[in-house]
């Protein structure tokens, strides 16, 4: 058995006992107590350090507990400790597909901490529970209600001078007026957060404008001034010790360097990328890895490996159901099509299926094998 042993509990057995814990007056303390370790043990699996898939495994099996652990926060009106709870679990949510349930808390928790006041829940800590809830939103397409909760957020952080709010609520404005191809109010909201994340003095936040605002440049073609903010970006999750967001940036260095047609560089950011997403639980983000690794080996003539990669990787996504983005679709249709050019029919099955096939781990060791053709 791996892990720590885990003991189940009869129902019955469960309501007597609560039954004792209410005679002896200490139900509340218990569920308090219970409450603050689950808090404890979903921040601890959500740090962003080497092992996080063993810890988010044995996370998911506490989910019952920590719904528990969230309803009792949120019926005690226990603002911070909720959105502590929510904010740690947002990787386990975005990875598992939980978003409509992410959605529904992420709002009621930050509803009650803008009627509880800023002195029960730290301006950081909601800034980056708004922050994410701004990506849930934006990433199940509801882009008006991320525009509404964003301004909002920012008319109350402007009244109260909280630069971490302001920093997170324009850089929700910043993203949605980019998905929507207004470059120029992108630019000024971005750079607005940029700047409120220096004045607020939250390392978490800078690191997330940074990556906004090189997201950007790139949208617009400067893909030197990109590549520096990334590397910025990059500087700040080192800092931090933030494992996954420098596999993150790690790949958006290597899509800049296939961008620049340098792909033995590509493969080196994206091999680093890689190496640190092995440790995480996180399909999406792998495939999004290995679909830039499979152009960049396709632009060296290795048709067999694009191909696995590619099946791989959208292997990986249908596991998990995150589509490509439409934006992205097309790149990765045309590297699978330059690939399948070069190759007989055959071939391109038999190495589709195999890639097909591969789990994450496999999928990875595939693009790493590379390294002595780079």
């Amino acid at each position: 058995m791996n892990g720590p042993a885990r003991f189940g509990m009869l129902e019955l057995i469960r309501d007597y006992a609560l039954q004792c814990l209410r005679a002896a007056g200490e139900e509340e303390q218990c569920r308090r107590r219970h409450a603050i370790y689950f808090t404890h043990l979903s921040e601890s699996a959500s740090s962003e350090v080497p092992g996080q898939r063993a810890q988010e495994a044995s996370l998911l099996q506490d989910v019952p507990n920590i719904r528990m652990a969230m309803q009792w926060a949120e019926e005690r009106q226990e603002a911070a400790l909720g959105l502590r709870l929510a904010f740690s679990c947002k990787g386990s949510w975005f990875s598992q597909g939980y978003m409509s349930e992410a959605e529904v808390r992420f709002e009621r928790l930050l509803r009650m901490s803008w009627q509880r006041g800023a002195q029960e829940v730290p301006p950081g800590l909601h800034a980056l529970a708004l922050y994410a809830f701004g990506q849930i939103l934006l990433g199940r397409g509801k882009t008006e209600r991320a525009e509404a909760v964003a301004r909002e957020a920012l008319e109350r952080a402007q009244r109260s001078g909280d630069h971490c709010g302001i920093c997170s609520a324009q850089a929700i404005l910043g993203q949605s007026a980019q998905r929507s191809g207004n470059l120029d109010e992108a630019t000024t909201f971005l750079v607005e957060s940029d700047e409120h994340a220096r004045l607020g003095g939250f390392p978490d936040l800078r690191g997330f404008t940074l990556r906004n605002l090189a997201e950007l440049a790139r949208m617009q073609g400067d893909l030197v001034r990109a590549t520096t903010l990334y590397e910025e970006a990059l500087a700040v999750a080192q800092a931090m010790g933030m494992t996954f967001g420098v596999a993150l940036i790690m790949t958006m260095l290597g899509h800049l360097a296939c961008q620049q047609q340098n792909s033995t560089l590509a493969k080196a950011r994206y091999r680093e990328g890689l190496t640190l997403l092995r440790a995480f639980d996180s399909p999406t983000y792998t495939a999004w890895c290995l679909e830039g690794f499979a152009a960049a080996v396709c632009a060296q003539g290795d048709y067999a490996q694009t191909v696995r990669l590619c099946a791989a990787a959208a292997a990986l996504r249908e596991q998990v159901q995150t589509p490509l983005p439409p934006a992205e679709r097309v790149a990765f249709e045309q590297t699978v099509a330059d690939a399948k050019e070069e190759l007989d029919e055959a071939t391109f099955v038999h190495e589709w299926t195999a890639g097909s096939a591969l789990s994450q781990d496999q999928a990875i060791d595939d693009a790493l094998s590379d390294r002595h053709r780079a």
